[in-house]
């Protein structure tokens, strides 16, 4: 009997001494990050007294893994928000407005309008187009400015990512080596992975999961593996080669690399990538669509008019080119591509990406992609030996606003891809193509008369100016009439007209004449003249109104009024003027950084709720301990009275058998 209460206070002693050692091990980690708190269990013995079992950590796989989620998707929204909260600082502050310089510029054209012959008017014009570029290329700066700082911080970050993986790997192999080695498990190691994960979980969404040796895996959200057993693997950056503007990722392991899904990467990395490939295109390619109806619709008005050096307008505004982009092996290829926005056709430039491949000998097809990067719409089949070409080679793609030119169709096969995006680096690539303020094309590129000896009181007047382009216009190259051009309006009652040519050859009669606006398009003349005439009132027989390029007046503003009016078109897209375009970007701007700080704020909440609960469970208490301490203190001394009353019961014993 005495010899069995020997054994049971004896492993008393043991229990609470192991109890009081995992006691002082978790008082001793209170402040120690990622410090699962650790239980003794015991469990009683058939024979009598206790027996010890596993040192365990009191962790929840359940609560950790929803704090690693929690964790990742506020890092995915705090990294989003910092940058697109600067770009909406940047882009929405007054000073570098778009809005500020395109008033500034417009006012300068109304004012020029006042006096079209003033020089210092006109420079003074010409000054606000040159601060306008260059407004748009701050802008643009801003933009790519934080694509460099999105991918510094990304570079940075994936370093890290590494770094975590490849001591996650080399913790799996400690832990292994050591409770192969002990019975008892790595409960610290154990701790250091668990942290480890919870960091990594900043960075991306991960998986964290164990296989039957008990080690370590991670896995991103859509199943691809980080970390295998022993074995870590590599994320890197590579170049897209289609579209430079994006990021591509890759996991590399070691032997052999495989693309990496940059949808749904969570953690700060993806708010990166997503702001980058979301809204830092987006912000790019709007400021591109913006700066190329600007630059379309003022080059093609100016071109309907008469500068100050009394030429025929030429272009304000000139545009980067647009840049083709091909796999390695075919880059070489895109030399021979050219693409231009069609003259007069901005409305229909969209931010969509088009790929270009040929179907067949001699069809080609372009798929249109949105940002996002999905195929919309039915794809463009055109075969450019059936379609007419400019003097530049250039055949026209109606359905997209653009110009493309193919130079050696022999050398494209039919498994060649190429891409390229009409808006992308448009804003920077905008220059001011006039030399100074002469270049306004202020005056209307032809004079209208009434006939002196006229028996009525109406007067003709310019209605408007289509097109002086001299391959499809009335007008020559340098700037007169072809003789074979309307001239010449004579009416032959009041409800009746004939259009003659220079040689006064009838060429357009018109008769039951009720509206007198429009005159040209009555006759079915506008197109191919490219102008049109009305006049005030009822004519009488025998009117006579002349058209020509002989009395041009320097101080005309006809062109100018028709510049200066493009504030109030709809230029962009077809649906916008240029104000409320940008206006609708900055809204844009503002609305997506309210969204994504919103985000932010609950997702910090839920993740403050979720590492509570894991504290409940997991966290050291200094109060609990502190009972704990105090009653296995008290178990330890009770149990060496048992062992002491054990002795006394055995030494009696011997005392009884002598």
């Amino acid at each position: 009997m005495g010899s069995n209460l020997y054994s049971i206070g004896l492993s008393g002693l043991q229990s609470s001494n192991a109890r009081i050692n995992t006691t002082g091990q978790n008082t001793s980690n209170v402040d120690t990050e990622g410090y699962s708190r650790q239980r003794t269990d015991t469990t009683s013995s058939p024979v009598g007294g206790v027996v010890l079992r596993d040192t365990s950590r009191l962790v929840d796989n359940f609560v950790s893994k929803q704090v690693r989620t929690d964790t990742s998707t506020h890092s995915y929204y705090d990294a989003y928000h910092s940058m697109i909260s600067t770009s909406d600082n940047l882009l929405a502050e007054d000073s570098i407005s778009l809005n500020t310089y395109l008033n500034k510029s417009f006012d300068a054209l109304q004012t020029v309008n006042n006096d079209p012959t003033s020089s210092s008017l006109r420079q003074l014009a010409h000054s606000s187009l040159a601060n306008l570029v260059q407004q748009y290329h701050v802008l643009s700066g801003v933009v790519s400015d934080q694509e460099g700082l999105v991918d510094a911080q990304l570079s940075s970050s994936l370093k890290d990512v590494n770094a975590i993986t490849s001591k996650i790997s080399n913790l799996n192999k400690q832990i292994l080596k050591q409770e192969g080695l002990s019975i008892s498990p790595a409960n610290e190691l154990r701790d250091q992975q668990e942290l480890l994960a919870k960091d990594l979980s900043k960075y991306l969404d991960v998986n964290a999961q164990f296989n039957d040796k008990g080690l370590m895996t991670i896995q991103l959200a859509n199943g691809q593996p980080l970390v295998m057993d022993k074995n870590p693997t590599e994320i890197k950056v590579r170049p897209n080669q289609l579209e430079p503007k994006k990021i591509d990722l890759v996991v590399s392991f070691g032997d052999y690399e495989v693309a990496l899904k940059t949808q749904g990467l969570g953690g700060s990395v993806g708010g990166l990538v997503d702001y980058r490939s979301e809204f830092s295109v987006y912000a790019d390619r709007t400021l591109g669509q913006h700066a190329i109806a600007l630059a379309d619709a003022m080059n093609t008005q100016n071109k309907k008019g008469i500068d100050g050096d009394g030429l025929v307008g030429k272009n304000l505004f000139s545009l980067g080119e647009i840049e083709v982009y091909s796999s390695l092996e075919n880059i070489h290829k895109t030399k021979d591509i050219s693409i231009k926005v069609s003259d007069g056709e901005a409305a229909k430039i969209t931010k969509e990406t088009f790929e270009l491949s040929r179907t067949d000998d001699n069809r080609f097809s372009i798929k249109r992609i949105d940002e996002k990067g999905n195929a919309t719409e039915q794809n463009i089949i055109f075969d450019p030996l059936s379609l007419a070409k400019d003097s530049g080679g250039y055949v026209k793609i109606d359905e997209l606003g653009i110009d493309i030119r193919l130079d050696n169709l022999s050398a494209i096969d039919d498994n060649d891809v190429f891409r390229f995006t009409p808006t992308e680096g448009a804003a920077a690539g905008l220059s001011l193509f006039a030399k100074n303020g002469e270049s306004l094309a202020l005056s209307a590129p032809l004079s209208v008369n009434t006939g002196s000896g006229n028996l009525s009181d109406a007067r003709i007047s310019l209605t408007s100016i289509m097109n002086t382009n001299p391959e499809t216009s009335a007008f020559s190259s340098d700037g007169p009439l072809y003789p074979s051009a309307p001239h010449q309006i004579y009416f032959t009652s009041p409800s009746s007209y004939v259009v003659r040519d220079a040689s006064g050859v009838e060429i357009a009669s018109v008769s039951n004449v009720t509206q007198y606006t429009k005159l040209l398009e009555q006759a079915g003349l506008s197109d191919e003249a490219g102008f049109d005439v009305s006049v005030s009132s009822k004519p009488q027989k025998g009117d006579e109104f002349s058209i020509g390029t002989d009395n041009i007046g320097v101080s005309d503003n006809f062109n100018g009024l028709a510049l200066a009016d493009l504030q109030n078109k709809s230029l962009v897209a077809g649906e916008d003027t240029l104000m409320k375009s940008f206006s609708g970007f900055i809204s844009y701007v503002g609305s997506k950084t309210a969204e994504i700080e919103g985000h932010a704020d609950a997702s910090e909440i839920v993740l403050n709720e979720s590492l509570a609960r894991r504290d409940r469970l997991s966290a050291v208490s200094l109060d609990e301990e502190a009972v704990n301490l105090l009653k296995y203190q008290q178990s330890y001394s009770a149990s060496a009275q048992v062992v002491t009353a054990a002795r006394t019961t055995f030494e009696t014993l011997l005392g009884i058998m002598r």
